[in-house]
């Protein structure tokens, strides 16, 4: 389907509408400052298939929304009991990235009754348990040690809100009667980008909005390669350091090699050390 320029532009700006508007609810609703003052949480929308991300709004963490996609792709790949009304909540860092305190929900979002993309946010609670609050433990040496680490699991099924998954989160953390409330929070951001986006699906009609999503990735990828192909090509390589991992006190090597032909780069990123302490 073609797609004129002007019906681009506020598709374009509407589905960013609906995400800026999940940041603000869930930055207004979450009872942890974290999340309220210091803006840490964020909301997208994602790709049905790939769990690739489709829009951002303007207020979110960008780390956020680009590590979100391995979440919901973590979801895509272990859940295949989804329906309307499911939440699945997770924290675990090797399924999405950063920390156990950045906790994810996707949420699957459905429109006259088909699957037609992820909503997914993440937020930063200041507690998950472990051994100390906040979960910044320097002597930690495994992730067991640092708290509460949440597979994908329903945290609400059918619209139902899971109260068995609930309490297992909050007799497992510090502070419950605030968490509550940053669960709360986080399904409400959900449920109202449910709304928007429906109400934008409603305006223009599914095949226009997927029409525009498709081209704004093409154009998207024609602007990255254009800014690539700039780039003289070869092999550019480059090492940062972590001073230590926290329990053998030595640098980490961080090297990465990245080799551009033409339009087309291609990375090798390897973590290159001698010894490492966490497991």
């Amino acid at each position: 389907m073609t797609i004129d320029p002007v019906t681009l532009a506020v598709i374009e700006n509407g589905l960013r509408q609906v995400c800026s508007e999940m940041d603000l609810v869930h930055e207004k609703t979450s009872f942890s400052p974290v999340i309220s003052e210091a803006f840490d949480r964020s909301n997208g929308i994602y790709d049905r298939n790939s769990g690739e991300m489709i829009s951002q709004g303007e207020l979110g963490l960008p780390i956020f929304l680009g590590v979100m996609q391995f979440a919901t792709q973590a979801v895509l790949e272990k859940r295949n009991d989804l329906g309307p009304g499911d939440v699945i909540i997770q924290n675990d860092p090797y399924l999405g990235g950063t920390h156990l305190m950045d906790v994810k929900m996707v949420m699957p979002f459905y429109y006259q009754g088909e699957l037609w993309c992820f909503l997914s946010n993440t937020g930063h609670w200041p507690d998950t348990g472990g051994m100390v609050p906040g979960g910044f433990n320097s002597t930690a040496t495994e992730i067991q040690q640092e708290g509460l680490r949440l597979p994908p699991v329903k945290l609400m099924s059918a619209g139902e809100l899971q109260q068995d998954v609930v309490d297992i989160i909050l007799n497992n953390i510090r502070v419950p009667d605030e968490r509550i409330g940053d669960i709360r929070a986080q399904i409400g951001a959900l449920k109202t980008g449910e709304k928007r986006l429906t109400a934008l699906l409603d305006r223009y009609g599914a095949d226009t909005v997927a029409s525009a999503i498709t081209e704004l990735r093409n154009r998207s990828e024609q602007h990255m390669r254009e800014v690539i192909s700039a780039i003289t090509d070869g092999t550019y390589g480059f090492t940062a350091y972590i001073d230590s991992d926290g329990v053998i006190d030595e640098p980490l090597a961080i090297v990465l090699d990245l080799t551009i032909d033409g339009s087309e780069p291609i990375s090798t990123f390897p973590v290159r050390a001698l010894r490492v302490g966490v497991r």
